[in-house]
Order: structure tokens, then C-alpha cells, then sequence
């Protein structure tokens, strides 16, 4: 049977923002190449060639590209854009450089779509919508989060749909001992918990209607782990992430940004998300 692919009301309307991004995706991280393209490199002709197999290494007998000293991609250009891309095209890149940050799991009988929110595209489409998230089938077939949920055999009262609001001192304290538990991504991340733990939470004016779309999104994301961890823990680590990424918007007042900076501590580390599972088991 084939699977039915689910996407995001927002995911259309995706595109890469290229030069105009300020946090790049070719920096910082290791970029892997797949095995179908890595072996096209080593018999590509010509200077491209050359120049692509002089800046690729095999690290545990995967190919990498090999990062400069500021830990950014050897395409990348000063001016933000892709040498590759633009000498030869986008047929010349790498699966992870072509379909990032789009990812797709495979939960029952759908393949769910959608893109990571490490992208600050991703964020920007996410906080742009108004009301409940919806979703779309490849006939264009508006699909709620209830009846997708439905369809998975996961019946769920209304109230598990939305971010439960009126966060207290000790919720914010237990939220912060959570993610404390995680491997941090960098030093500017540690400080922040540290900053959070002395701040003092505002009292509730009312939070944005947006937060249930980032709940619904972490919710959506986080489908693929119920086999293992259970529904409880999947709802509970949705209703645990947004709590963050409400207290850290109130420390920077950036919401978009702290949305982005939690998805490149959480949902881009297999180790941190099931390090938070299992604490929420």
C-alpha cells in the first residue's frame, strides 16, 4: 500500500531565502554527503571536479565536505550563496544541501512532510498563519490535526489540540530542569538557561493565538515517536517545548528567533529529543 503524504498548510509556500538568510544552514554543522552523489563527485570532470574532491573528506566512511576554520562550508561565498549552485545548478548538490530543512517520516500509513524550524524561513511561514494548523494531501484535501490524529487511531480531546496556557513559576522551573538535561549546542544556549532560571515571569496577559500553532507543529513533528514513547509523552513534550519557547520570547522578546534557537538545540538532535522522551515517560 502507498503511503499518503501529509504537508503543512505553510510548506507551498517554502523557499529558501539564500543570500538574505542570517543564519545560514551551510555553517556550523557537519554536512554529510549520500552515496549516490558522493560517488558522481569522484568522476565529475572537469575544475568543478577537481576543486569539489579537493574540499570532501570520509569520516567513518561517510563523505563530508570539508568545513573551513570558522566551521563554514567551502562553497559557501561571502556574499551568502552556493558556488555550486551557482557554477553548475542544484542537480550538483548533495541529498541533505537539496532537500534541507525539509524532512519526511513515515507514521502508519502517511508519510508526514514538512520542514524543520532550525530554518528561519520555516519560522517565518509558521508565525504567519492564523488560527488552528491545518494540513493538505497531494490532492490538495484540507486535513485537520484532529482527523489526521483520528486516522492514526489517536483520539484526543480537544484540549490535547492546544497549548495549555497559565504557566506557572514551578512549570517554568520544571521546564528549565528538562532542557538543563539536554547536550547544549553551544555556550550562548547554557547561558541562556542560566539567564531564564533568574528572570521573572510576567504575568499572564493573555498569550498569542500563534503558540497553538507552534504546540500543534511540535505536536505534528514529534508523531513519529509515539510507537516508542507513547502518546502521553509526545503531548507532554509538545506542551514542554512551547512552555520554552514562551519563556525565552519573553527574555528576548523575538519570538521567531527563540523558536529557531530551540530547534537547533531540540528537533535537530536525535540525542536531546529522546533524552526529554524519556524524562516525560
Amino acid at each position: 500500500m502507498s503511503l499518503v503524504t501529509i504537508y503543512p498548510d505553510f510548506y507551498k509556500d517554502f523557499q529558501c531565502k539564500a543570500d538574505k538568510c542570517q543564519h545560514t544552514c551551510c555553517a556550523g554543522w557537519e554536512i554529510d554527503i549520500d552515496e549516490k552523489t558522493a560517488g558522481k563527485y569522484q568522476t565529475l570532470p572537469g575544475a568543478l571536479g577537481d576543486t569539489i574532491r579537493e574540499n570532501i573528506i570520509a569520516v567513518a566512511g561517510t563523505w563530508q565536505f570539508r568545513l573551513r576554520a570558522d566551521d563554514r562550508c567551502p562553497f559557501l561565498r561571502q556574499d551568502g550563496l552556493c558556488e555550486l549552485i551557482r557554477t553548475a545548478g542544484e542537480s550538483v548538490l548533495c541529498d541533505i544541501c537539496t532537500n534541507h530543512p525539509r524532512f519526511f517520516v513515515t507514521v502508519g500509513p502517511y508519510e508526514l512532510a514538512g520542514v524543520g524550524l532550525s530554518c528561519e524561513k520555516s519560522c517565518e511561514l509558521l508565525l504567519a498563519g492564523s488560527g488552528p494548523l491545518s494540513f493538505h494531501d497531494e490532492d490538495g484535501t484540507k486535513v485537520t490535526l484532529s482527523s489526521l490524529l483520528q486516522q492514526l487511531g489517536l483520539q484526543l480531546p480537544a484540549e490535547d489540540l492546544c497549548y495549555q496556557r497559565g504557566l506557572t513559576r514551578e512549570d517554568a522551573a520544571f521546564v528549565l530542569d528538562c532542557l538543563q538535561q539536554t547536550e547544549p549546542i553551544d555556550a550562548a544556549w547554557t547561558a541562556q538557561l542560566a539567564q531564564l532560571r533568574e528572570m521573572q515571569l510576567a504575568a499572564d496577559a493573555g498569550v498569542p493565538q500563534v503558540f497553538d500553532r507552534i504546540y500543534q507543529y511540535i505536536l505534528y513533528r514529534a508523531l513519529e515517536h509515539v510507537p516508542v514513547h507513547g502518546m502521553g509523552a509526545v503531548l507532554s513534550y509538545a506542551q514542554l517545548n512551547t512552555d520554552f519557547i514562551y519563556l525565552a520570547a519573553q527574555l528576548t522578546g523575538q519570538l521567531d528567533e527563540s523558536i529557531r534557537r530551540w530547534s537547533e538545540q531540540i528537533e535537530y538532535s536525535t540525542e536531546n529529543v529522546r533524552i526529554l522522551l524519556e524524562s516525560l515517560a
